[in-house]
């Protein structure tokens, strides 16, 4: 080994190289900037209708109570390790058991995020060998998930049942195992995929059905269970992925599913495993956001109103795909469009946000108009008649 340089030419050439990163970083930039895709970091401002918290369950003075009572207890802050190790807590405990009794599932298990229990599931569960069939709209991190997983992978169109019975035929048998993998709502289009179809394509072709109901979970169903629920298959799924940062108000995530695989994940998942568990009173808020859910139904009542009302508010004059949820697009189409429109939205206090690629497919921008449960009809219709005013003006610049 050379002689070590002094701490000074250790700095200057460690800077260079950094200076010299920072031009290539720089460059990208610009790439993305003259797409019209750079993207920044904003404060919060205006009226919400671009958030997750589709009940309002954020500031509920009743989740927010028993937090308060928690720390007054003596609560630990952190939960100091991995659930393997000493992260484990009776709190965690009774969380997943109660979340598996609300799903009718065996076994539930918490994780630190939806994205990281869509990446840990597929990955674990599925494996080199076996065959994923899946919507070609399911979300980034189940794109992760089955890159990680080594299976051979083959997109289907959009909820289109018929391609996707086609390519189950075409591709006959494989050595491993088939898999389905499917959102039951779609985040950026608000649509539901048909659930009862896909489950008879499942069982027909020997296929096990991967779910993640990140965005109907609270929302949907008798008691807030999901579009599974309402659709009466919830012992259909092999496993089912909730995420708990939308309509839940919280944070993290967790699957239910039945015990052993529950015990598989806890055995090999590494995003389960080589992780520093949630702090208790994460599943304690959890446990109070399930309350509440079961308490005031009308909260997932009135945000799809919500939505319903704005939809027939610009019917004809908007494109807003298949959306039938709390979640209503309004296709732009060029990039810029959807800037300029959210632009004015937010000038007009309505905190609106541009969804661009490769978010969405090109040539689909959009806004990302998102209900919840606080949206009164007087609002809706202000929102709605100032979009209208800005879609029928021909001068408006978009």
């Amino acid at each position: 080994m050379t002689q070590a340089p002094s701490r000074d030419e250790l700095r200057e050439s460690l800077n260079l190289l950094r200076k010299d990163f920072e031009t290539r970083a720089t460059k990208r930039l610009e790439l993305l900037s003259a797409k019209g895709r750079h993207r920044e970091l904003r404060p919060r401002s205006g009226l919400d209708f671009s958030s997750n918290d589709y009940l309002g369950l954020t500031d509920h003075p009743a989740i927010r109570e028993r937090l308060i009572e928690a720390l007054g207890d003596g609560v630990p802050l952190g939960s100091g390790g991995s659930r393997l190790l000493r992260g484990n807590t009776e709190w965690h405990d009774r969380a997943e058991a109660e979340l598996a009794a609300f799903k009718r599932t065996e076994a539930a298990l918490i994780f630190n995020s939806g994205f990281e229990a869509n990446v840990g599931v597929i990955a674990t569960l599925c494996g080199a060998g076996d065959l994923i069939f899946a919507d070609q709209l399911v979300h980034a991190s189940m794109i992760d998930g089955m890159r990680q997983s080594k299976a051979r992978r083959v997109s289907f169109r959009h909820n289109d049942c018929d391609h996707l019975e086609q390519l189950l035929r075409e591709e006959g048998s494989t050595s491993g195992k088939r898999f389905i993998l499917i959102e039951s709502l779609y985040s950026m289009d608000g649509d539901r995929a048909p659930l009862a179809d896909l489950a008879w394509l499942a069982a027909r072709y020997q296929a096990h059905l991967i779910v993640d109901e990140a965005h109907a979970t609270g929302v949907f169903g008798a008691t807030g269970a999901g579009l599974l629920e309402e659709a009466g298959l919830l012992d259909v799924p092999l496993i089912c992925v909730h995420t708990c940062g939308k309509a839940w108000g919280g944070f993290g995530a967790f699957v239910t599913c039945s015990r052993p695989i529950r015990d598989l994940l806890v055995n090999q998942c590494r995003n389960f495993i080589f992780t520093t568990a949630l702090p208790p009173l994460i599943p304690i808020q959890l446990l109070a956001a399930l309350e509440v859910i079961a308490r005031e139904p009308w909260r997932r009542q009135r945000v799809l109103a919500a939505a319903g009302r704005f939809r027939e508010g610009l019917a004809g004059l908007a494109d807003m795909g298949h959306s039938d949820s709390q979640i209503v697009p309004v296709v732009m189409g060029a990039d810029r469009r959807a800037v300029a429109l959210a632009d004015r939205l937010q000038a007009a206090g309505f905190d609106i946000r541009a969804i661009r690629p490769p978010t969405v497919p090109p040539g689909s921008a959009r806004l990302r108009v998102a209900f919840n449960a606080g949206h009164d009809a007087v609002t809706i219709e202000k929102l709605v008649a100032i979009l209208r005013e800005i879609l029928a003006d021909p001068d408006a610049n978009l």
